[in-house]
């Protein structure tokens, strides 16, 4: 894959990121909207937008959540750069980890 590939990959995750994350803080204002000032649903636009991102697992779920999109089928999938029957093992062996995952 090429540098220009993985940027687009990696521009293409953090689109879908800072979707998963604006979404999350409007459906969290919502039942607030209309109850509140709305200085006070800009400070918690801002709380809940700095928990997302500096909480280690909320952060750690975002990043899951982004990893990658959703196969359209199930079946596996060869992980780039994995060799393709594992480490020092060969087709038969049985090693974990042998460059497929389930999709």
């Amino acid at each position: 894959m090429s540098h220009d590939e993985w940027d687009e990959r990696d521009d293409e995750a953090r689109l879908r990121a800072e979707r998963i994350a604006a979404e999350t803080v409007e459906r969290s204002l919502a039942p607030y909207r209309g109850l509140v000032p709305e200085e006070m649903l800009a400070q918690l636009r801002e709380a809940i937008e700095d928990e997302l991102v500096n909480n280690p697992c909320s952060a750690a779920l975002l990043r899951q959540l982004t990893a990658r999109p959703a196969p359209a089928s199930s079946g596996e999938v060869p992980i780039e750069g994995a060799p393709p029957y594992g480490r020092d093992r060969d087709r038969h062996g049985g090693a974990a980890g042998g460059g497929w995952e389930g999709a």
